[in-house]
């Protein structure tokens, strides 16, 4: 692959990414909540979202522990 030829097709995939992001501005807010609902009760069918949560809680506590380090290193 030439340098031209790189080029060219980085540009039709930012072409092609443009595209797409429009479509999603100009997708209504019920038909996104639709896609939202779909990705939820599939990640949910396959067991994922305990392990999301644990992993939610995970950071929680991480940033609350650095959260009183911080505390107790101003006070």
């Amino acid at each position: 692959m030439t340098k031209k030829e790189a080029l060219a097709y980085r540009n039709r995939w930012r072409r092609v990414n443009q595209v797409i992001d429009d479509e999603l501005r100009q997708t209504p807010p019920d038909v996104k909540f639709k896609k939202m609902d779909a990705a939820y009760r599939i990640a949910a069918g396959l067991g994922l979202l305990p392990r999301m949560k644990a992993l939610k809680q995970k950071s929680e506590r991480e940033v609350r522990r650095r959260w009183l380090r911080l505390k107790a290193t101003t006070l």
